[in-house]
Protein backbone atom coordinates (compact mmCIF):
# COMPACT_ATOMS: atom_id res chain seq x y z
CA UNK A 1 0.00 0.00 0.00
CA UNK A 2 1.28 3.44 -0.96
CA UNK A 3 1.50 6.08 1.65
CA UNK A 4 0.07 9.52 1.17
CA UNK A 5 2.52 12.33 1.48
CA UNK A 6 1.20 15.35 3.32
CA UNK A 7 3.07 18.60 2.98
CA UNK A 8 3.59 20.28 6.23
CA UNK A 9 2.83 24.01 6.45
CA UNK A 10 5.41 26.28 7.82
CA UNK A 11 4.54 29.13 10.07
CA UNK A 12 5.58 31.53 7.34
CA UNK A 13 3.08 30.13 4.86
CA UNK A 14 -0.26 31.94 4.39
CA UNK A 15 -3.46 30.17 3.73
CA UNK A 16 -5.22 31.51 0.60
CA UNK A 17 -9.02 31.28 0.65
CA UNK A 18 -10.54 29.07 -2.00
CA UNK A 19 -12.12 31.27 -4.73
CA UNK A 20 -15.56 30.49 -5.98
CA UNK A 21 -16.05 30.14 -9.70
CA UNK A 22 -17.69 33.51 -9.84
CA UNK A 23 -14.93 35.23 -7.88
CA UNK A 24 -12.33 33.61 -10.04
CA UNK A 25 -14.04 34.91 -13.20
CA UNK A 26 -14.36 38.30 -11.62
CA UNK A 27 -10.62 38.39 -11.03
CA UNK A 28 -9.99 37.62 -14.68
CA UNK A 29 -12.74 39.93 -15.98
CA UNK A 30 -14.74 37.05 -17.48
CA UNK A 31 -17.70 36.74 -15.14
CA UNK A 32 -20.03 34.34 -16.99
CA UNK A 33 -23.20 36.26 -16.04
CA UNK A 34 -21.83 39.63 -17.03
CA UNK A 35 -20.39 38.11 -20.14
CA UNK A 36 -23.77 36.66 -21.10
CA UNK A 37 -25.52 39.98 -20.63
CA UNK A 38 -22.99 42.07 -22.44
CA UNK A 39 -22.73 39.60 -25.28
CA UNK A 40 -26.50 39.39 -25.79
CA UNK A 41 -28.19 42.75 -25.34
CA UNK A 42 -25.39 45.19 -25.97
CA UNK A 43 -24.00 43.05 -28.74
CA UNK A 44 -27.36 43.02 -30.56
CA UNK A 45 -27.76 46.73 -30.10
CA UNK A 46 -24.34 47.65 -31.36
CA UNK A 47 -23.89 44.92 -33.98
CA UNK A 48 -23.95 46.29 -37.54
CA UNK A 49 -25.18 42.96 -38.91
CA UNK A 50 -28.43 43.04 -36.83
CA UNK A 51 -29.65 46.51 -37.87
CA UNK A 52 -31.10 48.13 -41.02
CA UNK A 53 -29.47 51.13 -42.52
CA UNK A 54 -31.52 54.23 -43.29
CA UNK A 55 -31.10 53.53 -47.00
CA UNK A 56 -32.46 50.01 -46.61
CA UNK A 57 -35.51 51.28 -44.72
CA UNK A 58 -36.21 53.94 -47.33
CA UNK A 59 -35.88 51.45 -50.18
CA UNK A 60 -38.29 49.05 -48.43
CA UNK A 61 -40.83 51.81 -47.86
CA UNK A 62 -40.51 52.88 -51.49
CA UNK A 63 -41.19 49.33 -52.72
CA UNK A 64 -44.21 49.02 -50.42
CA UNK A 65 -45.49 52.35 -51.72
CA UNK A 66 -45.12 51.30 -55.35
CA UNK A 67 -46.91 47.98 -54.76
CA UNK A 68 -49.71 49.77 -52.88
CA UNK A 69 -50.05 52.35 -55.66
CA UNK A 70 -50.40 49.57 -58.24
CA UNK A 71 -52.84 47.35 -56.34
CA UNK A 72 -54.99 49.62 -54.16
CA UNK A 73 -56.85 51.43 -56.99
CA UNK A 74 -57.96 48.11 -58.47
CA UNK A 75 -59.03 46.77 -55.08
CA UNK A 76 -60.95 49.96 -54.29
CA UNK A 77 -62.61 49.92 -57.73
CA UNK A 78 -63.72 46.30 -57.31
CA UNK A 79 -65.00 47.00 -53.82
CA UNK A 80 -66.98 50.02 -55.00
CA UNK A 81 -68.50 48.16 -57.94
CA UNK A 82 -69.66 45.33 -55.69
CA UNK A 83 -71.03 47.78 -53.12
CA UNK A 84 -72.91 49.78 -55.78
CA UNK A 85 -74.31 46.63 -57.39
CA UNK A 86 -75.54 45.35 -54.02
CA UNK A 87 -77.08 48.72 -53.19
CA UNK A 88 -78.87 48.88 -56.56
CA UNK A 89 -80.29 45.40 -56.01
CA UNK A 90 -81.49 46.46 -52.57
CA UNK A 91 -83.17 49.57 -53.98
CA UNK A 92 -84.90 47.53 -56.71
CA UNK A 93 -86.23 45.11 -54.08
CA UNK A 94 -87.44 47.95 -51.85
CA UNK A 95 -89.18 49.70 -54.73
CA UNK A 96 -90.71 46.51 -56.11
CA UNK A 97 -92.04 45.54 -52.67
CA UNK A 98 -93.38 49.06 -52.11
CA UNK A 99 -95.20 49.07 -55.45
CA UNK A 100 -96.56 45.58 -54.75
CA UNK A 101 -98.03 46.68 -51.41
CA UNK A 102 -99.44 49.87 -52.90
CA UNK A 103 -101.00 47.84 -55.69
CA UNK A 104 -102.58 45.41 -53.24
CA UNK A 105 -104.00 48.35 -51.26
CA UNK A 106 -105.36 49.88 -54.46
CA UNK A 107 -103.38 53.14 -54.15
CA UNK A 108 -100.82 52.70 -56.91
CA UNK A 109 -103.05 54.17 -59.62
CA UNK A 110 -105.32 57.19 -59.91
CA UNK A 111 -102.83 59.99 -59.20
CA UNK A 112 -102.76 63.02 -61.49
CA UNK A 113 -99.28 64.30 -60.61
CA UNK A 114 -95.97 63.08 -59.27
CA UNK A 115 -96.51 65.24 -56.18
CA UNK A 116 -99.86 63.59 -55.52
CA UNK A 117 -98.32 60.14 -55.93
CA UNK A 118 -95.43 61.01 -53.55
CA UNK A 119 -97.88 61.96 -50.81
CA UNK A 120 -99.11 58.35 -50.84
CA UNK A 121 -95.72 56.77 -51.63
CA UNK A 122 -94.26 58.20 -48.40
CA UNK A 123 -96.68 56.08 -46.39
CA UNK A 124 -95.10 52.90 -47.83
CA UNK A 125 -91.38 53.76 -48.03
CA UNK A 126 -89.38 55.57 -45.36
CA UNK A 127 -88.74 58.91 -47.09
CA UNK A 128 -86.88 61.41 -44.90
CA UNK A 129 -86.86 64.37 -47.30
CA UNK A 130 -88.65 65.42 -50.50
CA UNK A 131 -87.82 68.22 -52.95
CA UNK A 132 -90.00 69.50 -55.80
CA UNK A 133 -88.67 69.99 -59.32
CA UNK A 134 -87.56 73.56 -58.57
CA UNK A 135 -85.28 72.35 -55.76
CA UNK A 136 -84.11 68.95 -57.02
CA UNK A 137 -80.52 69.64 -55.95
CA UNK A 138 -81.50 69.95 -52.30
CA UNK A 139 -82.07 66.18 -52.35
CA UNK A 140 -79.86 65.08 -55.26
CA UNK A 141 -76.34 65.69 -56.57
CA UNK A 142 -76.16 68.94 -58.62
CA UNK A 143 -74.26 67.25 -61.45
CA UNK A 144 -74.00 63.71 -62.82
CA UNK A 145 -71.91 62.11 -65.55
CA UNK A 146 -73.31 59.86 -68.25
CA UNK A 147 -72.07 58.47 -71.56
CA UNK A 148 -73.03 60.51 -74.60
CA UNK A 149 -73.98 59.29 -78.07
CA UNK A 150 -70.31 59.31 -79.10
CA UNK A 151 -69.36 57.27 -76.01
CA UNK A 152 -67.68 60.29 -74.46
CA UNK A 153 -68.72 61.18 -70.89
CA UNK A 154 -70.90 64.27 -70.60
CA UNK A 155 -71.85 66.26 -67.52
CA UNK A 156 -75.54 66.84 -66.83
CA UNK A 157 -77.08 69.45 -64.55
CA UNK A 158 -79.72 67.59 -62.56
CA UNK A 159 -81.62 70.84 -62.00
CA UNK A 160 -82.58 70.54 -65.69
CA UNK A 161 -84.31 67.18 -65.11
CA UNK A 162 -87.66 68.72 -64.30
CA UNK A 163 -90.09 66.57 -66.29
CA UNK A 164 -90.83 62.91 -66.92
CA UNK A 165 -89.61 63.44 -70.47
CA UNK A 166 -86.13 64.16 -69.10
CA UNK A 167 -86.16 60.60 -67.76
CA UNK A 168 -87.24 59.19 -71.11
CA UNK A 169 -91.02 59.13 -70.60
CA UNK A 170 -93.57 61.39 -72.32
CA UNK A 171 -96.08 61.44 -69.45
CA UNK A 172 -96.64 65.18 -69.08
CA UNK A 173 -95.72 65.22 -65.38
CA UNK A 174 -92.97 66.85 -63.34
CA UNK A 175 -90.19 65.12 -61.47
CA UNK A 176 -89.49 65.18 -57.74
CA UNK A 177 -86.40 64.19 -55.79
CA UNK A 178 -86.29 62.54 -52.39
CA UNK A 179 -84.00 60.84 -49.89
CA UNK A 180 -84.79 57.55 -48.13
CA UNK A 181 -83.55 56.45 -44.72
CA UNK A 182 -80.41 54.63 -45.92
CA UNK A 183 -79.14 57.75 -47.75
CA UNK A 184 -80.20 56.69 -51.26
CA UNK A 185 -81.33 59.67 -53.35
CA UNK A 186 -83.89 59.44 -56.15
CA UNK A 187 -85.35 61.60 -58.91
CA UNK A 188 -88.76 60.17 -59.85
CA UNK A 189 -91.65 60.84 -62.21
CA UNK A 190 -95.14 59.32 -62.12
CA UNK A 191 -97.34 58.27 -65.05
CA UNK A 192 -100.99 59.37 -64.55
CA UNK A 193 -102.03 56.53 -66.88
CA UNK A 194 -100.42 53.97 -64.60
CA UNK A 195 -102.33 50.67 -64.58
CA UNK A 196 -101.54 47.36 -62.91
CA UNK A 197 -102.92 43.85 -63.06
CA UNK A 198 -105.15 42.79 -60.22
CA UNK A 199 -102.74 41.40 -57.59
CA UNK A 200 -105.05 38.51 -56.72
CA UNK A 201 -106.70 37.55 -60.00
CA UNK A 202 -103.68 38.59 -62.14
CA UNK A 203 -105.95 40.13 -64.75
CA UNK A 204 -106.12 43.53 -66.37
CA UNK A 205 -103.69 45.73 -68.26
CA UNK A 206 -100.22 46.73 -67.17
CA UNK A 207 -98.81 50.16 -67.99
CA UNK A 208 -95.52 51.49 -66.63
CA UNK A 209 -95.98 53.81 -63.69
CA UNK A 210 -92.61 55.17 -62.61
CA UNK A 211 -89.44 56.51 -64.14
CA UNK A 212 -86.52 57.19 -61.84
CA UNK A 213 -82.83 57.90 -61.52
CA UNK A 214 -81.36 56.53 -58.30
CA UNK A 215 -77.99 57.36 -56.73
CA UNK A 216 -77.25 54.60 -54.24
CA UNK A 217 -74.60 56.53 -52.29
CA UNK A 218 -76.31 59.91 -52.20
CA UNK A 219 -74.27 62.96 -53.10
CA UNK A 220 -70.94 61.14 -52.79
CA UNK A 221 -68.95 60.56 -55.98
CA UNK A 222 -68.50 59.50 -58.65
CA UNK A 223 -72.16 60.34 -59.50
CA UNK A 224 -71.83 58.46 -62.78
CA UNK A 225 -74.61 56.61 -64.58
CA UNK A 226 -73.66 52.93 -64.63
CA UNK A 227 -71.61 53.16 -61.43
CA UNK A 228 -73.42 54.54 -58.39
CA UNK A 229 -76.34 55.85 -60.50
CA UNK A 230 -78.97 53.73 -62.25
CA UNK A 231 -81.43 55.28 -64.69
CA UNK A 232 -84.73 53.54 -65.39
CA UNK A 233 -87.45 54.62 -67.72
CA UNK A 234 -89.80 52.24 -65.97
CA UNK A 235 -89.77 49.73 -63.16
CA UNK A 236 -89.59 46.01 -63.76
CA UNK A 237 -93.35 45.41 -63.37
CA UNK A 238 -94.18 47.50 -66.41
CA UNK A 239 -95.48 46.59 -69.85
CA UNK A 240 -93.44 43.76 -71.35
CA UNK A 241 -91.99 44.18 -74.83
CA UNK A 242 -91.15 40.50 -75.22
CA UNK A 243 -93.67 38.28 -73.37
CA UNK A 244 -92.98 34.55 -73.60
CA UNK A 245 -95.34 32.34 -71.65
CA UNK A 246 -96.01 34.06 -68.32
CA UNK A 247 -92.59 35.73 -68.19
CA UNK A 248 -91.21 38.96 -69.60
CA UNK A 249 -87.93 38.63 -71.50
CA UNK A 250 -85.58 41.23 -72.88
CA UNK A 251 -84.10 41.19 -76.35
CA UNK A 252 -81.05 38.93 -76.20
CA UNK A 253 -77.61 40.46 -76.57
CA UNK A 254 -73.96 39.48 -76.96
CA UNK A 255 -72.44 39.18 -73.49
CA UNK A 256 -69.13 40.73 -74.52
CA UNK A 257 -68.80 43.40 -71.84
CA UNK A 258 -66.65 42.24 -68.96
CA UNK A 259 -66.27 43.35 -65.34
CA UNK A 260 -63.11 42.95 -63.28
CA UNK A 261 -64.14 41.00 -60.16
CA UNK A 262 -60.64 40.00 -59.01
CA UNK A 263 -59.88 40.10 -55.32
CA UNK A 264 -56.46 40.25 -53.64
CA UNK A 265 -54.12 37.79 -55.31
CA UNK A 266 -56.53 36.95 -58.14
CA UNK A 267 -55.30 37.39 -61.67
CA UNK A 268 -56.98 34.68 -63.71
CA UNK A 269 -58.99 35.38 -66.83
CA UNK A 270 -62.24 34.41 -65.12
CA UNK A 271 -62.11 37.44 -62.82
CA UNK A 272 -60.08 40.05 -64.69
CA UNK A 273 -62.47 39.75 -67.64
CA UNK A 274 -65.64 38.34 -66.10
CA UNK A 275 -68.25 38.32 -68.90
CA UNK A 276 -70.80 36.49 -66.75
CA UNK A 277 -70.68 39.33 -64.21
CA UNK A 278 -70.94 41.80 -67.08
CA UNK A 279 -74.13 40.10 -68.29
CA UNK A 280 -75.62 40.22 -64.79
CA UNK A 281 -74.88 43.93 -64.55
CA UNK A 282 -76.41 44.60 -67.98
CA UNK A 283 -79.66 42.94 -66.86
CA UNK A 284 -79.62 44.81 -63.55
CA UNK A 285 -79.23 48.11 -65.37
CA UNK A 286 -82.45 47.27 -67.24
CA UNK A 287 -84.27 46.51 -64.00
CA UNK A 288 -84.20 42.80 -64.86
CA UNK A 289 -82.16 39.71 -63.99
CA UNK A 290 -80.32 36.89 -65.66
CA UNK A 291 -82.66 33.88 -65.70
CA UNK A 292 -82.10 30.88 -63.47
CA UNK A 293 -81.54 27.44 -64.99
CA UNK A 294 -85.17 26.60 -64.33
CA UNK A 295 -86.32 29.77 -66.10
CA UNK A 296 -84.15 28.98 -69.12
CA UNK A 297 -85.90 25.63 -69.23
CA UNK A 298 -89.26 27.42 -69.12
CA UNK A 299 -88.11 29.32 -72.16
CA UNK A 300 -87.05 26.09 -73.87
CA UNK A 301 -90.39 24.43 -73.14
CA UNK A 302 -92.16 27.46 -74.59
CA UNK A 303 -89.91 27.59 -77.64
CA UNK A 304 -89.83 23.94 -78.73
CA UNK A 305 -92.10 21.06 -79.63
CA UNK A 306 -91.02 17.52 -80.48
CA UNK A 307 -90.65 16.26 -84.04
CA UNK A 308 -94.38 15.39 -84.11
CA UNK A 309 -95.42 18.86 -82.96
CA UNK A 310 -96.29 17.85 -79.40
CA UNK A 311 -95.46 19.91 -76.32
CA UNK A 312 -92.24 18.97 -74.52
CA UNK A 313 -91.28 18.80 -70.84
CA UNK A 314 -87.56 19.45 -70.55
CA UNK A 315 -85.80 19.28 -67.18
CA UNK A 316 -83.19 21.90 -66.27
CA UNK A 317 -80.42 19.27 -66.24
CA UNK A 318 -81.52 17.51 -69.43
CA UNK A 319 -80.13 17.54 -72.97
CA UNK A 320 -82.85 17.04 -75.57
CA UNK A 321 -82.55 16.64 -79.34
CA UNK A 322 -84.89 15.98 -82.27
CA UNK A 323 -86.83 19.17 -81.51
CA UNK A 324 -88.24 21.90 -83.69
CA UNK A 325 -89.17 25.50 -83.00
CA UNK A 326 -92.88 26.22 -82.67
CA UNK A 327 -94.48 27.63 -85.79
CA UNK A 328 -95.30 30.91 -84.03
CA UNK A 329 -91.58 31.47 -83.35
CA UNK A 330 -90.12 29.94 -86.51
CA UNK A 331 -89.70 33.23 -88.39
CA UNK A 332 -89.15 35.37 -85.30
CA UNK A 333 -87.58 33.35 -82.48
CA UNK A 334 -87.48 35.09 -79.08
CA UNK A 335 -83.70 34.70 -78.92
CA UNK A 336 -80.82 34.18 -81.32
CA UNK A 337 -80.37 30.45 -81.85
CA UNK A 338 -77.18 28.37 -82.01
CA UNK A 339 -75.68 30.09 -78.96
CA UNK A 340 -75.00 29.34 -75.31
CA UNK A 341 -76.87 31.59 -72.84
CA UNK A 342 -75.75 32.51 -69.33
CA UNK A 343 -77.89 31.58 -66.33
CA UNK A 344 -77.77 33.53 -63.07
CA UNK A 345 -76.40 30.50 -61.21
CA UNK A 346 -72.68 29.98 -60.99
CA UNK A 347 -70.78 26.80 -60.14
CA UNK A 348 -67.73 28.40 -58.51
CA UNK A 349 -65.39 31.34 -59.05
CA UNK A 350 -64.51 30.16 -62.56
CA UNK A 351 -67.68 28.66 -64.05
CA UNK A 352 -71.40 29.44 -64.35
CA UNK A 353 -74.25 27.32 -65.74
CA UNK A 354 -75.29 27.91 -69.34
CA UNK A 355 -77.92 26.53 -71.73
CA UNK A 356 -77.54 26.00 -75.44
CA UNK A 357 -80.41 26.75 -77.84
CA UNK A 358 -80.40 25.67 -81.49
CA UNK A 359 -83.07 24.97 -84.08
CA UNK A 360 -83.19 21.26 -83.20
CA UNK A 361 -81.83 20.75 -79.67
CA UNK A 362 -81.16 22.32 -76.29
CA UNK A 363 -78.40 21.45 -73.82
CA UNK A 364 -78.20 22.31 -70.14
CA UNK A 365 -77.06 19.44 -67.96
CA UNK A 366 -75.60 19.69 -64.47
CA UNK A 367 -72.16 19.50 -66.09
CA UNK A 368 -72.80 22.08 -68.81
CA UNK A 369 -70.76 25.00 -67.56
CA UNK A 370 -69.30 28.11 -69.11
CA UNK A 371 -65.98 29.73 -68.24
CA UNK A 372 -66.76 33.26 -67.00
CA UNK A 373 -63.81 34.59 -68.97
CA UNK A 374 -65.28 33.72 -72.41
CA UNK A 375 -66.95 36.47 -74.43
CA UNK A 376 -68.64 34.31 -77.07
CA UNK A 377 -71.88 33.66 -75.18
CA UNK A 378 -75.12 35.62 -75.22
CA UNK A 379 -77.51 36.73 -72.49
CA UNK A 380 -81.21 37.38 -72.16
CA UNK A 381 -82.82 39.07 -69.16
CA UNK A 382 -86.08 38.29 -67.40
CA UNK A 383 -88.66 39.85 -65.11
CA UNK A 384 -92.08 38.78 -63.88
Amino acid sequence: MKKLKVKAFKSSDTIQPIETDINRHKSTGTNSCNHLITQSLSHLITSKAAAFTLAEVLITLAVIGIVAALTLPGLIKNHNEKAWSTAKDLWEKKLTETVRRMNIDGVMTGHDTTEDFMNTFKNYMKVIKTCDNNDINKCYSPKIVQTGSDSEPIEVETSDLKTAENLGNDWGTNTMSFVIADGTTVIMAYNPNCAYADPIEDTGSQVSCLGFMVDVNGKKGPNRVGDDIALKGQISLSTCDNPIGDMCWSTDFAANTAINTCGPGDSNNYCSTNYWAGAKKACSDMGMELPTRAQLVQLANELYVDSSGNAVEIAYNENVGSLKVKDEYKDNPPLTLDYDYWSSEDVDLVYAYIRYFSTTDTTGSDRYWGDKGYSTRRAICISN
